[in-house]
């Protein structure tokens, strides 16, 4: 008997000097998925990337590649070439948007 009270003495000093308690799991589980509800309901959006590969750019706009490289050929959207991957800015593409905006009639 003298073993097993030595041995659950020493398993209860394991818990005594944790470095994250129970609770403070539990406080990190809500502040994290109270930040993903934030980042998934549009908050994050503020901070999206300034610079798009063309996949990016593809999916955003849904067109083919042909379709971009005729834009960036006519001069349509700007680009960088950084190497062998194009980067476009996402102020030129918001700026194309506002561009080809065309007005409502009422």
């Amino acid at each position: 008997m003298e073993k097993k009270g030595k041995q659950s003495e020493e398993s209860s000093a394991l818990f005594t000097h944790q470095l994250a308690t129970l609770a403070d799991l539990e406080k990190f589980k809500e502040q994290m998925l109270s930040e993903m509800r934030r980042l998934l309901a549009g908050g994050g959006s503020q901070h999206s990337k300034q610079w798009l590969k063309s996949r990016e750019v593809r999916k955003l706009l849904d067109v083919s590649p042909g379709k971009l490289h005729a834009m960036r050929v006519s001069r349509q959207l700007s680009f960088m070439r950084i190497g062998g991957v194009i980067y476009y800015d996402r102020a030129d593409i918001d700026k194309m948007f506002a561009t080809c905006k065309t007005m409502a009639v009422k």
